[in-house]
């Protein structure tokens, strides 16, 4: 089973790419969008739109283009909302439609990354107490999941400009976690392979 499908909830479809060097066709009508880019930010782009091409197949619109709007957020066909993540090595999609999800974020890390000099930066009192809390491996995870699940809240709630990591509270759950800001609450799941982690929101 891939990584995207053990955390799909009803009424989304996903779709996940190990970057092998494989090759990986562009729509030329996303292709303007990184034309002058970088090697490796075209490469990204293009994991990240096959996969997204293949989870709106799921829903009947596999032919889509995909555009860049504000802020290099990706565009979805009409009637969808879906999401595209990238990180070392892999890439993952997430589509839905828009009658059934009212926002959805997806995305990957490798655990690791988030250091503990990071910490005072991405999270909250209560999420640092936490943190300490444990040890070795669970803390890298937690921390990991920590700053994953704002980036997939942030997304999932479409919000504009950059991410006040403090401002979104995560709190861990058996099965996956509850994101909570200003009032608002959403669901997320997370699966972990090796040293990577996938989370998504939705609501």
């Amino acid at each position: 089973m891939s990584l995207v499908a053990r955390i799909l909830a009803p009424g989304m479809f996903g779709a996940d790419m190990f970057d092998a060097g494989q090759p990986v066709a562009l729509h030329p009508d996303e292709e303007v969008f990184v034309a002058s880019a970088a090697q490796k930010r075209r490469r990204d782009f293009a994991l990240g739109r096959a996969c997204a091409r293949s989870a709106l197949a799921q829903l009947g619109q596999g032919d889509a283009v995909i555009a860049m709007g504000e802020g290099g957020a990706p565009l979805w066909p009409a009637g969808t909302l879906g999401s595209i993540t990238h990180t070392a090595g892999y890439a993952a999609a997430l589509a839905a439609d828009a009658n059934r999800v009212g926002g959805i974020g997806v995305d990957a890390e490798r655990v690791g990354g988030v250091t503990q000099d990071l910490w005072p930066r991405l999270f909250d009192t209560a999420e640092r107490d936490h943190l300490v809390g444990l040890k070795g491996e669970s803390q890298a995870m937690m921390a990991t999941l920590f700053f994953s699940a704002k980036e997939t809240a942030y997304k999932a709630w479409r919000m504009k400009g950059a991410l006040g990591f403090r401002d979104i509270r995560i709190t861990p759950e058996a099965d996956g976690f509850t994101a909570t800001r200003s009032g608002q609450s959403l669901r997320g799941r997370y699966a972990v392979e090796g040293d990577l982690m996938l989370t998504v929101a939705w609501f």
